[in-house]
């Protein structure tokens, strides 16, 4: 027993020592508007990371790759009518050039191999895309372009509230370190085009950008989860004295 004790108290201390965790978001930028897009949202294929980065969306949850269904491998625009919101055919061709295809691999985008294959992806609970992220750290961010499938010059970069515009580079591009300072949204701009913000819906009313990753626990559950832990050990051993 004592060894027990000694195990819930030893892995506490753990929990509440370690350090914040690193994480990583994917994320896919859609730059056409209209009839005439086909929203695959693979125009930019770009990672954000960084430790205590976090995702923040009220009307988006996170599901599971097999929640999607089957991804769509068709050539041509048919609009934004698939479920979920990326997962439609792609003016790129056939054999799975959607957004879908480049995170979870299988399909003709990055040569059939998955970026991130095991991460969730963020909907609305209908499918939509969420039109309200921003995201919150308390340090430095890392982004990078992995892949840009576009014939139009795209452009990312990201804004802080009430703060200038900032763009990276064009094209495939980074990694690329910057430090917003607190909360931001990214950016998407097209050559010759508009502009669109991870934190608002387009002139389409959709969102432009889709967003993937495996969400961890904040550090302050973690922290509650430490002290859970050990109150719960005090408690158990107190009951093996009163024995």
């Amino acid at each position: 027993m004592r060894l027990f004790t000694k195990f819930i108290l030893f892995g506490t201390a753990l929990l509440l020592s370690s350090p914040a965790f690193a994480n990583t978001y994917w994320g896919g930028f859609e730059d056409t508007v209209g009839s005439s897009a086909d929203y695959d949202y693979n125009d930019l294929v770009f990672s954000i990371s960084g430790d205590s980065l976090t995702l923040n969306s009220h009307l988006g949850v996170w599901f599971n790759k097999a929640d999607a269904g089957p991804l769509n491998t068709g050539a041509g625009a048919n609009g934004s009518a698939g479920t979920p919101f990326w997962n439609n055919t792609s003016l790129d061709g056939a054999g799975g050039n959607n957004i879908g295809w480049c995170i979870y691999g299988g399909g003709v985008c990055n040569g059939g191999v998955g970026l991130a294959s095991s991460d969730q992806y963020l909907a609305t609970p209908t499918g939509l895309s969420a039109n309200d992220v921003y995201f919150s750290t308390n340090g430095d961010v890392t982004e990078q372009v992995t892949l840009s499938i576009s014939a139009d010059t795209n452009i990312l970069g990201w804004q802080a509230e009430g703060g200038p515009i900032n763009f990276f580079s064009s094209g495939v591009q980074g990694p690329v370190t910057f430090n917003p300072g607190g909360d931001f949204v990214l950016i998407g701009r097209v050559q010759g085009g508009p502009i669109f913000t991870s934190g608002t819906d387009g002139i389409d009313d959709a969102s432009h950008f889709a967003f993937f990753g495996s969400p961890v626990p904040e550090p302050a559950n973690i922290a509650l989860l430490g002290f859970a832990l050990l109150g719960g050990g005090l408690i158990f051993r107190k009951k093996l004295r009163v024995q």
